[in-house]
């Protein structure tokens, strides 16, 4: 029984020690996509406006990746998205939140336009000031932790008129065993909050975008 119980401890050990391994140094790509859409929450438009969504700005300070994981036995693996083109994926993953929610909106370019007309009857864009994510592995653990922050912009083209609006998000998530995957379904779960939030704040009036806190 004695000798049992040993290779019981270290066999936990070892699995243990598979979970914390030394970390590479190589970079995992995530592509983020908008959840599948449901019928809860559906917003019931008084207007079919066309929706132009432009690159995201990246203001990030560290621009080179999205966060990293540090290993029980050290070293570390990090994390970006898009393959480093956050600007244009955040454009894609709004639009697709857009499309879900029954918005005409689209990623089409002004040069697809005629000469003088309007690309449409709002252009959204923003800068992301803040998207990271980053996971420490312990004994037997690893915590994740994401931070998205974005300043949002909509400009009206009946008015000229601008609606801009910082809103943020963020989730924490705690596993024994990780998996890259667990890092992409968080950044998924909290974007989807933060694109939640946008739509909460929007109405639409006269073919404009306004906020709801503007309204009489």
């Amino acid at each position: 029984m004695k000798t049992q119980a040993n290779w019981f401890i270290m066999v936990f050990i070892a699995s243990l020690g598979v979970v914390g391994c030394h970390g590479t140094g190589q970079t995992v790509n995530f592509t983020p996509h908008a959840f599948p859409s449901t019928m809860e929450g559906t917003i019931n438009h008084n207007e079919d406006l066309t929706i132009l969504v432009e690159p995201f700005q990246d203001k990030r300070s560290q621009k080179t990746r999205l966060g990293s994981r540090t290993h029980f036995w050290g070293g570390a693996t990090h994390f970006n998205v898009w393959n480093g083109n956050v600007g244009e994926g955040m454009a894609d993953l709004a639009m697709e939140y857009l499309q879900q929610k029954k918005w005409q909106a689209s990623r089409a370019t002004t040069s697809e336009l005629p000469e003088g007309s309007a690309p449409a009857d709002v252009t959204l864009t923003g800068d992301i000031l803040v998207m990271e994510a980053n996971a420490k592995t312990g004994f037997g653990f690893t915590d994740i932790e994401v931070k998205i922050r974005v300043a949002f912009e909509a400009k009206n083209a009946v008015d000229g008129s601008t609606v801009r609006m910082v809103l943020g998000a963020n989730g924490t998530d705690s596993v024994v065993t990780f998996d890259p995957e667990d890092v992409e379904e968080l950044t998924n779960h909290v974007a989807k909050d933060l694109f939640t939030q946008l739509f909460q704040d929007l109405t639409v009036k006269d073919r404009a975008f306004q906020l709801k806190s503007d309204r009489v």
